[in-house]
Order: C-alpha cells, then sequence, then structure tokens
C-alpha cells in the first residue's frame, strides 16, 4: 500500500517507518508506539490511494445487420447475428470509463462444438484436402483506445466461401486498471454459405426402432444414407458422425464412428455399421443421435434414439 502524505512533518514519518522496515521488526514495533499516536494527532495527513474498481461500460449506438431471436445449439437466444459470404458486420459503440480506457478488442470464432452452450456434439476431424476448401472465419481485432469515452465504428468482411454454422461475436473492452466486463456484449452469428444453403438429410433403415435398450458391450447397427443437393464433399466440412447424451446430466459425448466425407463421395452418402457400447458407461438412460454434415457445413437434422443401457 502507497500512502499520500500531505505535509512535511508526516513526510518524515512515512520515510523513517520505511527505514525502520529494513533494521528488524524489533525497532519497527518500538517506534510504532511512538509514532502511531503522532500520526492519529496530525489527522487525515496520509491517505489510501484510490482503487479503480469500476468495469468500463459499452453504450451500443447500432449494428449491421440488426440481430434477430434465434435458436442456437438447441436454445433460443434473443440475439443472434444472420450473414451469408461475403456480407458485412457492423458495430456503432461508445466505450466509456470512469477513469481512463485504455484497449477493447473484438473476437470472432467458430461454435461448430457448441462450447459455452452445455456441451456440444461436432467432432473435430481433419478436413479432406478437396475442392472449394471453405473458410472458418477468424477475427482477433486489439486496439489502443484512451480517455474516457471512445466512440468507435467499425466493420468486418464475412469471408465469401465462409465455412457454414455458428459463431460467436464478442467485443470486450478494458481500462488502465485492468477492469472489464468479460461475459458482456458476447453474441452468435449464424453464417450460411452462399454456395449452397440446403441441408443434407439422413434416412435411416437400421435400427427399426428409435427407441430400444441394449447391454453394455453389445453392439448397436446404424444403416442408411445422407443425401444432399450437391456433392456431400466440395468444400472439405462432410462428415456423419454418432454422438450420445446421458440424460440424467446432459453430458454430450462423440463417439468413435467419425466418417469424412473425401472426394470420392458425391451427394449420396451409403453407410452401415456397428457401435460396441463401452463396458464403461454407466447404466441408465441415453439419447443417442446421428448427425452429418455436407461440404459447406450444412448440417443435417439429427436423427434420436432412446436407448436404455442395462448390465
Amino acid at each position: 500500500m502507497q500512502l499520500r502524505c500531505k505535509n512535511k512533518i508526516l513526510l518524515y514519518i512515512c520515510n523513517r517507518m520505511a527505514k525502520l522496515r529494513k533494521v528488524g521488526s524489533d525497532c519497527m514495533k518500538a517506534s510504532l508506539i511512538y509514532i502511531i499516536p503522532l500520526i492519529i494527532l496530525l489527522g487525515t495527513g496520509c491517505d489510501k490511494d484510490s482503487v479503480d474498481l469500476t468495469a468500463p461500460t459499452i453504450e451500443e449506438l447500432g449494428y449491421i445487420p440488426m440481430p434477430h431471436e434465434d435458436e442456437i445449439c438447441g436454445s433460443q437466444e434473443p440475439v443472434v447475428f444472420q450473414l451469408a459470404g461475403g456480407d458485412e458486420l457492423g458495430f456503432d459503440v461508445i466505450f466509456q470509463d470512469n477513469e481512463a480506457l485504455t484497449q477493447y478488442k473484438v473476437d470472432i470464432h467458430n461454435n461448430f462444438d457448441c462450447h459455452g452452450h452445455g456441451g456440444g456434439v461436432a467432432p473435430k476431424v481433419t478436413v479432406p484436402n478437396v475442392a472449394n476448401q471453405t473458410v472458418d472465419w477468424t477475427v482477433l481485432d486489439i486496439n489502443n483506445i484512451s480517455g474516457t469515452s471512445a466512440p468507435v465504428n467499425q466493420t468486418f468482411n464475412v469471408p465469401v466461401n465462409v465455412t457454414a454454422g455458428n459463431y460467436h461475436f464478442h467485443i470486450q473492452v478494458i481500462d488502465e486498471a485492468g477492469n472489464d466486463s468479460p461475459f458482456a456484449n458476447f453474441y452468435s452469428l449464424k453464417i450460411k454459405n452462399p454456395l449452397d444453403d440446403i441441408v443434407p438429410q439422413i434416412s435411416i433403415q437400421h435400427p427399426a426402432s428409435n427407441s430400444f435398450s441394449v447391454k453394455k458391450g453389445e453392439s448397436i447397427r446404424f444403416a442408411g444414407e445422407v443425401s444432399d443437393n450437391r456433392s456431400l464433399s466440395d468444400g472439405g466440412n462432410g462428415v456423419l458422425y454418432l454422438a450420445y447424451t446421458r440424460l440424467s446430466s446432459g453430458n454430450t459425448f462423440t463417439t468413435d464412428a467419425v466418417f469424412p466425407f473425401d472426394e470420392t463421395v458425391d451427394a449420396t452418402y451409403l453407410f452401415d455399421f456397428e457401435y460396441t457400447v463401452p463396458q464403461t458407461l454407466v447404466t441408465g438412460s441415453y439419447r443417442f443421435s446421428l448427425g452429418a454434415n455436407d461440404g459447406v457445413r450444412n448440417t443435417a437434422p439429427f436423427v434420436f434414439f432412446d436407448v436404455e443401457i442395462t448390465n
């Protein structure tokens, strides 16, 4: 703690206390018997430096495009920006602080795995090297600002051949004391690829029922097809995958049944595979889901199976 001293006597006392700390604790204790009453008699000659604990704020004047309520990762969100490749995302804001601003950051990154939304499904796989590879939109833009008020009007261009899907959009401002509001101004983007906005479809021949039970160690057979209006591999993001959710906890896990669509896959992909239920899986109620993305990462409607895992 620093002390601010307002007269020469107190300045001497403050310096004397600093020197006594180097001499030894016994000497320090003895001297304090005399110094403390003197400080009290002199009143409020020394006081604590003020500490800035107030976070800066963001006054939102406008956005391009205007956001709307939409579904993201199975939940409704009040502020979602809908864009397509080649569009422009812009904001007009005023950053404000009680003492001094120092920096603001704009962060845009994909939310394909639904992180921060109670668990995700989409697997992380090595993208095949195919024609017309899409671009995941990523922005990390950091700028210095100063003063107590800073108006900022800024725009960002969505890549034309963007990977479709959900993205996060975060504006963060920091003052000189390091204060910020990390969870404010955190929004979702729903982005389409202009070359293809038609989602693929999954049809199932097996299992015959969407509700069944299976013992640990037994296998479940999944057979059917994924179909689309164009090649499922065009763009590099095509994949079929199996995931499951433990209903008692809501936790979702992707299995090792993941099938990327390479350049040999056209508009239809036939599948027939078995998934062995792990012996380590806890018994109970689960929801298995088959999911698929096409090449630009349009997501097919999930096919769900209610499965009771037993010993």
